[in-house]
């Protein structure tokens, strides 16, 4: 009998650790995200003596509540509607939520629509006008005293909840039209209801360099719907970056529509007021401070009436102004105990001046100026005189139509250091400032790719702006030393925002409202790119080095290439100019074709002579070539040792 054979043993697992679950970082947790906000809602508390205490409603903060919300991602958009709809949910993980996003994505470059021809810019135009009528503001609705909270949170939420589902259905229904980010934030809707309800005149704030983009027609109506005796006024701030043939276009326009509006500029005012403090009053008297700007050529025939207008009012003429525009009585019974004074709102988009002008108009610091647009977030009532009640509300961005999003960056209502799409802004900045204002402004060589690259050789693409740029300041990116890009961006758009890089967006024409061609735009701004609008360090510089070329009749956009200065290195002969740059070849300008031909026909300086043409063969007679060419080196050997014995 065989021997019985031993059972095999049981395979067990090696002793060690146990395996730890990981969690994947890619998913989206909407349902715990949801249970975890619940229970934070509904958290109960028990105090040291035993007694319970819970809270059923969410209440946040002050700065929480009205903080601007511009955008928002689908998950965010999914709660605020829900929270508008005082819908509740509750997260079950094996339903299917299905978001809908209500905003399109237009990030691709034809939505965008930089570089846009003339006919496509006129056609996307018309269509903005024929649904011009839909871009309302949301309205409050009507309410009593005998109303509770409650109540009327409940009807303002319902009535800004069917305006967020107009603008949205417009936007789907239209995919051509791109819809500017709009305010989000009922909380930030309902400052602007105090202050329009409470206003005798309501004053729109708007920025003179793109005064209709600023400015809502549907808040004009919004204000004669509560009471048609409210008046209304365009205030065209930062109105001192006009040329006078710039403001005459402008007035001549608003003129021809109906629309009240006068010229200002909160920054030339502010100068007085510091000058003022600093010099005292009889400085102030001999000085003229707006007699440059407002300064009208001889040959310029301007009617008396149009003359009024176009000028820049002062500080005193503004609150004159104010005055003679709002009703002769105010429209609200005071309270009891309060006086009666006339109330002025001031309505616009963040970043246009509003507090600045009131800083102005009161002479002293009471309101808070930040460069980060939307600073303040409560409207506040401020006593300018004994007849007169500034309301300042917080700038909000109302629903517009745009060419583009670079447009709201450009224009300060977007903040640039929150910018992750750089390039788009930055390619209307190269699109509407000429390269050689950019490159007298800066100090700097622009290199541009030639038309075999897919340039043409005189507008330069946003990539090559920003790398020259970055290349002459030595922003240098950390590993390989590329240029910074994304830091240069942020020093350009900035010095756009500030007006330190200038254009002005023209009328549009008087006879049917259709935008100015690419080349009307270049006339209009002309008088801008010009020597005397650069800043007074890059005169001097450009000074010094006339003389030292002995050039007269200088002209910027021709005699530039053949100076010297800053880090702009000037033309020698027929060559094109040079820029001195900083972080070695790592930084430079990639160009496929220069290299390949360097590589090719230079040699990076490595040369080479031949004796005999490449194609002969000179091989010694009875000699036969093996591998390695062994025999040659045997027989070469041999005879070596011959002759040594002979």
């Amino acid at each position: 009998m065989p021997p019985k054979r031993p059972e095999p043993k049981k395979w067990k697992p090696p002793k060690g650790p146990k395996p730890i679950q990981r969690k994947n970082k890619n998913t989206i947790g909407l349902g715990k995200a949801i249970i975890t906000q619940r229970k934070k809602e509904n958290q109960v508390n028990i105090l040291p003596d035993g007694e319970m205490h819970f809270t059923t409603d969410k209440h946040e903060a002050n700065w929480v509540k009205l903080r601007s919300v511009t955008q928002e991602s689908a998950l965010d958009d999914f709660l605020s509607t829900a929270e508008l709809a005082d819908k509740d949910f509750t997260a079950d993980r094996h339903s299917n939520v299905q978001i809908i996003r209500m905003d399109q994505n237009t990030d691709n470059v034809r939505s965008q629509g930089f570089m846009m021809t003339n006919e496509a810019k006129s056609e996307l135009n018309a269509k903005q006008r024929e649904h011009l009528k839909d871009l309302i503001v949301p309205r409050r609705p009507h309410w009593t005293k005998e109303m509770t909270a409650y109540e009327l949170q409940r009807l303002e939420k319902e009535e800004f909840l069917t305006w967020r589902r107009k603008i949205a259905s417009l936007q789907e229904s239209n995919e051509d039209l791109l819809l500017t980010p709009f305010e989000r934030n009922i909380e930030v809707w309902r400052q602007l209801w105090r202050v329009v309800e409470r206003s005798d005149l309501v004053v729109q704030i708007v920025d003179a360099r793109d005064p209709l983009l600023f400015r809502s027609v549907d808040l004009e109506k919004y204000v004669k719907e509560i009471d048609d005796r409210k008046q209304n006024l365009l205030l065209v701030n930062k109105a001192d970056l006009l040329t006078v043939k710039q403001r005459i276009s402008w007035a001549k326009y608003f003129i021809s529509r109906n629309i009240s509006f006068s010229f200002f500029s909160a920054k030339k005012a502010n100068e007085i007021l510091e000058d003022q403090l600093e010099f005292g009053d009889d400085y102030i008297a001999k000085k003229d401070y707006y007699s440059e700007i407002n300064n009208i050529l001889d040959e310029e025939e301007v009617d008396p009436e149009l003359l009024g207008k176009i000028k820049i009012l002062e500080i005193d003429q503004l609150e004159e102004l104010f005055l003679s525009n709002a009703p002769e009585e105010p429209l609200l019974t005071p309270l009891p105990g309060q006086e009666s004074l006339i109330q002025i709102g001031l309505v616009g988009y963040p970043n246009v001046g509003k507090s600045s002008t009131i800083n102005a108009l009161v002479g002293s610091k009471k309101v808070s100026v930040s460069a980060t647009p939307g600073k303040t977030k409560h409207f506040q009532t401020i006593k300018l005189s004994d007849e007169v009640m500034l309301c300042d509300c917080p700038g909000l961005v109302f629903p517009n139509f745009a060419y583009n999003k670079g447009e709201l960056v450009c224009n300060g209502v977007l903040p640039i250091d929150q910018l992750r799409d750089y390039i788009g802004p930055c390619t209307l900045v190269v699109e509407r400032v000429p390269k050689y204002y950019l490159e007298a402004i800066y100090g700097i060589h622009i290199q541009t790719r030639s038309v075999e690259e897919g340039g043409d050789g005189e507008t330069p693409t946003a990539q090559e702006f920003l790398v020259s740029y970055a290349r002459a300041r030595g922003y240098m990116t950390q590993g390989f030393g590329s240029a910074d890009e994304s830091r240069a961006s942020r020093y350009i758009l900035k010095d756009y925002v500030n007006g330190k890089l200038l254009y002005i967006n023209p009328p549009p024409h008087m006879e049917d409202d259709t935008p100015y061609t690419k080349e009307e735009c270049k006339e209009f701004n002309k008088e801008l790119y010009t020597f005397d609008h650069l800043p007074e360090n890059r005169k001097e510089q450009l000074s010094e080095a006339l003389k030292s070329k002995n050039i007269e009749d200088f002209d910027l956009s021709r005699d530039l290439s053949k100076l010297t200065f800053s880090a702009h290195v000037g033309a020698e002969g027929d060559n094109t100019a040079q820029s001195v740059n900083h972080g070695g070849k790592q930084a430079a300008l990639y160009n496929a074709a220069h290299d390949l031909d360097k590589e090719f026909f230079n040699m990076n300086s490595v040369e080479g002579k031949f004796l005999s043409p490449f194609h002969s063969k000179n091989i010694e007679a009875g000699s036969s070539r093996k591998k390695h060419n062994k025999k040659n080196k045997k027989a070469k050997k041999k005879a070596e040792m011959l002759y040594s014995k002979e």
